[in-house]
């Protein structure tokens, strides 16, 4: 009857004198990017394409200048671009901001202002030129459908 007692306490002294504590393994550094190569591939893939469509926003914004129905829709679509522009840079230069919802909302936004850039670059190659005369004075007016002033004829 003590063998029975001191069988239990023997084996769950082999078991406590020989297991050896828990460590935890480091994770590999390849696992997990660090952020500063995170913040480098976000950079390399958004930068270009921000600043292809900058270009695109200053060319329709050269062609529309004269257009004056449509030019204040344009000003709001290109004031809203380099807000969104300083918002992606800002939370990426933030060493708290989680770069995977950076990235995601970067991807949004320049889907959506590529989409809007083709729009503007088709309604820019609409705009037309017509010499409007009235006696010795011509004026230029510019739109998809112009149309001379009261007065005027097209030249």
């Amino acid at each position: 009857m003590k063998i029975r007692g001191v069988f239990p306490i023997l084996i769950c002294a082999i078991l406590v004198a020989g297991a050896s504590p828990a460590v935890a393994v480091d994770a590999s550094p390849s696992a997990t990017p660090l952020r500063a190569d995170q913040l480098a591939a976000i950079h390399a893939h958004y930068d270009p394409i921000f600043a292809s469509d900058t270009a695109r926003f200053l060319a329709v914004g050269a062609k529309m200048k004269n257009d004056t129905a449509a030019m204040p829709a344009f000003k709001t679509i290109y004031k809203d671009f380099v807000q969104t522009r300083d918002t992606i840079l800002a939370n990426l230069a933030d060493p708290t901001s989680d770069l995977d919802s950076v990235r995601a909302y970067a991807e949004e936004e320049a889907g959506e202002f590529g989409d809007t850039l083709i729009l503007l670059e088709k309604q820019a190659a609409k705009e037309k030129m017509i010499s409007c005369v009235k006696g010795k004075v011509v004026k230029k007016v510019y739109g998809t459908a112009p149309k001379c002033p009261a007065g005027y004829k097209k030249k």
